[in-house]
């Protein structure tokens, strides 16, 4: 789970900003917050979403998330520039590392991970286990050299001697435009495999255009989904397949099959399927001898006046509807614990009433409540800010630029709003980050008469 996020001197984020998940001593929706097994656990909550008119800089914390942890996961090439952005309206920022840093619960423990980095390398890294109190470092990076602190930290407890000298020989060979965790990762020191795994596979970042896959049980899945459709009163009673062989299919590239064969989970077992929001389908190992990749055109089923079953395309339903099925994967992934989403405007496309049953699905479903797992969010749907009824205090924040261009954040809870509408407060400025718009005469698009 994501514990807290700072970013300083990327994109429109200039000073240091800190965006948490950290539960306030509040009472209500005491649901949404999950506490850790240890006496040191820290409580988090499994939700937030956060407000900004646009260009305020809202999509840039989710830019920032994203840059970081794909830089983490996939680092650069040698002798390549790193994509860095910094705050351009400061001009002692042109000269100044970025600062990224993560702090999450991962197997029970909690973790602080970041880095300084400008466009050519890393000039700071660190890995500590953290507690309410405490802060155990792991290993500390100035330049080129890394300290383990004599492999003190119980990650290295079983290591020998030799694993320790390969430690410290994949530390030294460490290029200076790459982190260590990544190289750790490509060199097999599997002390810190789990930390670069929760990058990896427990941290996804979505924007508006992003269509994810997810390994899933086919058959379950697809009943689920029309379950869940038919819950959000659509029509959809529910959602049936026809199946065709992968290399007959001509909607996929025969580049991407390729990858879709080399990358399939050919595991023994149930789970081994991927679903391809993009084109609204499931890749399945045939149930038969041949063993082939087949794929599942998704197909929602309606009833007519005279309660007959009709099949509809995907293509044939709404925006909102599609967009549903696109998320559907992420609600999945959820409910199976230890995932964290960030998702820019997911608004996009969603009525608010579905927007509302989205966020009720995940934190309401009684399955669901007792789960390592966080849904983040940018929007502008004013509609969520009913508190009472969705959102804790604590689970909302605004985004806001101030006179030198630099973007600020801030939380709810920080503020006194106990008795107040929050749509109309929000909407009349009383929180700042919503636009501010000039007389539109002024601007000289109508001719004076």
């Amino acid at each position: 789970m994501l514990i807290r996020f700072t970013v300083e001197n990327f994109l429109s984020f200039n000073q240091r900003i800190d965006f948490n998940m950290i539960a306030a001593d509040d009472t209500n929706h005491s649901h949404h917050v999950v506490k850790g097994d240890s006496d040191d656990s820290i409580r988090l909550l499994r939700t937030s979403i956060i407000y900004g008119a646009n260009a305020s800089g809202k999509s840039n914390l989710i830019k920032a998330m994203k840059f970081a942890r794909d830089f983490i996961v996939d680092g650069v090439e040698k002798n390549t520039n790193i994509n860095i952005n910094n705050f351009k309206l400061d001009k002692t920022c042109y000269t100044k590392p970025s600062r990224f840093e993560f702090e999450f619960r991962n197997q029970d423990k909690q973790y602080a991970y970041g880095f300084l980095v400008d466009k050519h390398k890393i000039h700071e890294e660190w890995l500590f286990e953290i507690g309410v109190n405490t802060e155990i470092p792991i290993y500390e990076r100035i330049g080129e050299d890394i300290n383990f602190h004599n492999f003190n930290h119980e990650v290295f407890l079983n290591s020998s001697k030799d694993e320790k000298n390969r430690i410290r020989y994949e530390a030294a060979s460490t290029r200076e435009n790459l982190l260590f965790l990544t190289n750790s990762q490509e060199r097999k020191v599997k002390q810190l495999e789990s930390i670069y795994e929760w990058f990896n596979d427990v941290l996804t970042i979505i924007f508006p255009d992003s269509k994810p896959l997810l390994h899933f049980f086919s058959q379950s899945v697809q009943n689920s989904l029309g379950k869940f459709l038919e819950s959000l009163d659509l029509g959809i009673k529910k959602v049936t397949t026809n199946t065709i062989d992968l290399d007959d299919y001509k909607k996929i590239p025969s580049e991407i099959k390729d990858k879709i064969k080399k990358d399939f989970p050919y595991k023994e077992g149930e789970e081994n399927a991927i679903f391809i929001p993009a084109l609204k389908c499931i890749i399945s190992r045939a149930k038969d001898e041949t063993d082939k990749l087949m794929v599942l055109n998704l197909s929602p089923v309606r009833l007519d006046k005279e309660n007959n079953e009709v099949k509809f395309e995907i293509s044939e339903e709404s925006d909102g509807t599609q967009r549903l099925i696109d998320l559907f994967p992420m609600l999945i992934h959820l409910a199976r614990g230890n995932a964290v989403y960030v998702i820019d405007e997911i608004e996009r496309s969603l009525h608010s009433l579905l927007m509302k049953k989205l966020f009720d699905y995940f934190l309401n479903n009684t399955e669901n409540t007792n789960l390592n797992s966080q849904l983040i969010a940018t929007t502008h749907e004013v509609f969520l800010l009913d508190i009472k009824d969705i959102f804790r205090k604590d689970e909302i924040w605004f985004v806001e630029k101030d006179k030198h261009g630099q973007s600020v954040l801030y939380s709810l809870a920080n503020t006194d709003v106990e008795n107040l509408d929050l749509a109309a407060g929000y909407l009349n400025g009383r929180f700042g980050a919503i636009p501010f718009i000039k007389n539109l005469k002024s601007l000289g698009w109508r001719e004076e008469k």
